[in-house]
């Protein structure tokens, strides 16, 4: 069919049958990220896995926080969990009674006990409660469609419960029983924009289009292990025959299923072969280096997708911390650090100072007794006060030049949550590396057996994991982070050299039959 033909055959197929096994695990860890609800029930364990994913000194956002609530009693939560601990954090007991079966459903991002003595959990699939004098936690019934809850903030009688898109309300005089969205206007004269990385990673999953636009990137995902095994059959279906020439049975079923691969490989891979393209693409921007310079720029809502919003706040809310000196709340977002009143009745405007927050979102934020916020993230451990304009690494207290928020993925130090303890020493957990204390002197227990054994890795994070190829650090290094760019670019030369090949033979027959 030509030199042309020829050329694109052999990129097409060499590329095709190198990168197949990586398209396979592509789209089967795709498929069960794009369901974390219905896969949360499963974990792997830490033990099967390399020891960077093993828990070790408190790291892997094993903890986020430790609460007081009571004598000689800390509850400490997190990805483990929660679990009741002492003052010293020398002894561990189970406190996870009441909630689904998983490590997924036990996530917790914020814990309060409120004055009545109720606990609440703020989890990635709901609000929970754990009714005074009951030792069984309890799921709220809430007046929102998502689950996830970020943060929970008490002021008087009332308990505010941050979702992602809104802030609710519930009374202490009614028992917490019902709670109610608090209206929450954008800033004065904002625009209503989302940012990109979002916009591509809805698109990459299809959550753009809601349940259906999932489902169809599902089925994208079930095309491309497809075409990866029927690809692969076919590169060695040739030495196969060689190998069992005098075996004419065998050989003739060989040559059938070599030619039903074929022919669904051609089908399959031209009517996906968009869809496909649209997939890799977009995935090649949800990782560094390509995520790097779009990680901060927003873009306008796609018209009639699941980012048009009227909620301007939809998807961007991350923490809340009450100002009791100044009796106002701040509010930590995805778009950066805004100011509200404490009745909400004024739109929020944004601190024209911003500490720098990973992309990856803001993970310790409280107020200090000299006014300032101690505020973290994979960016880094920073004093900040918004009121002065002024911004000191943590450790340091050295004065730091301000930055835009949402700078760069990591710092130095990937901080995934502190606590304070009741004798006043702050300790804080670093992601890679775990526990550690402004106090040299103040040892940080390890982390107990029981605890290990009983926090495994969600199949959901398991999944990311394999998906980004960070799975392969342990093996290659940094180097992993070239697997998904590179693997794009490969990616895209395959669809197209496949649709050319397509196009090429599809027009070569209606030829010959013109002819005929």
């Amino acid at each position: 069919m030509g030199r042309f033909y020829k050329l694109i055959k052999k990129y097409h197929k060499w590329l095709g049958a190198i990168l197949a096994i990586f398209f396979v695990f592509f789209a089967l860890s795709g498929i069960i990220m794009n369901h974390r609800g219905f896969f949360s029930h499963f974990d792997v364990s830490r033990s099967w896995l390399p020891k960077e994913y093993r828990y070790s000194n408190w790291n892997n956002a094993a903890i986020r926080g430790i609460n007081e609530i009571g004598n000689d009693s800390l509850l400490a939560y997190g990805n483990i969990g929660i679990w009741l601990t002492n003052n010293d954090l020398s002894k561990f007991t189970d406190f996870n009674n009441g909630f689904p079966k998983g490590i997924d459903n036990r996530k917790v991002s914020d814990l309060h006990r409120t004055q009545s003595g109720d606990l609440f959990a703020a989890t990635l699939f709901g609000l929970y409660r754990l009714p005074d004098q009951n030792n069984t936690w309890q799921k709220v019934h809430l007046p929102i469609d998502e689950e996830r809850i970020v943060a929970l903030e008490e002021l008087g009688d009332s308990l505010l419960v941050v979702s992602r898109s809104h802030i609710l309300l519930g009374y202490g005089t009614e028992n917490y029983r019902e709670f109610s969205i608090i209206p929450l206007n954008g800033p004065d004269g904002a625009e209503n924009r989302v940012s990109l990385f979002r916009t591509i990673w809805t698109i990459h999953s299809g959550e753009i289009w809601g349940n259906a636009g999932r489902i169809i990137v599902d089925i994208g995902g079930i095309a491309m292990i497809l075409l990866s095994l029927t690809g692969l059959f076919y590169f060695f279906a040739p030495n196969i025959l060689r190998r069992v020439k005098s075996k004419v049975n065998l050989k003739s079923k060989i040559k059938r299923a070599n030619r039903w691969s074929f022919k669904w490989h051609l089908n399959v891979g031209i009517v996906a072969s968009v869809l496909l393209l649209v997939v890799t693409v977009t995935g090649m921007f949800l990782r560094p280096p390509l995520l790097i310079p779009i990680a901060s720029k927003t873009v306008k809502p796609i018209r009639g997708s699941r980012l048009d919003s009227e909620n301007y706040w939809n998807d961007k809310l991350r923490d809340l911390v009450y100002d009791s000196n100044r009796k106002v709340f701040l509010l930590a977002t995805s778009d950066g650090i805004y100011f509200t009143p404490f009745d909400f009745s004024e739109p929020p405007f944004k601190a024209p100072l911003q500490p720098p927050i990973s992309v990856m979102g803001i993970n310790l934020f409280w107020p200090e007794d000299d006014g300032n916020f101690a505020v973290a993230s994979f960016s880094g451990l920073y004093k900040w006060n918004p009121y002065k304009n002024s911004l000191w690494d943590y450790l340091t207290d050295k004065k730091t030049e301000p930055v835009s928020s949402l700078s760069s993925p990591f710092g130095n130090l990937a901080i995934a949550g502190g606590a304070i303890l009741p004798n006043g020493q702050k300790i804080f957990f670093d992601y890679n590396t775990g526990a550690f204390s402004t106090d040299s002197q103040f040892t940080i227990p390890p982390m107990p057996d029981e605890i290990i054994k009983e926090s495994g890795m969600s199949l959901w994070n398991l999944a990311l994991e394999v998906h980004t190829w960070r799975i392969l650090g342990f093996i290659i290094s940094d180097f992993y982070i070239l697997v998904v760019p590179l693997a794009g670019i490969f990616g895209v030369i395959i669809i197209i050299t496949g649709s050319l090949m397509w196009l090429i033979r599809y027009r070569s027959k209606k030829r010959r039959m013109h002819q005929k």
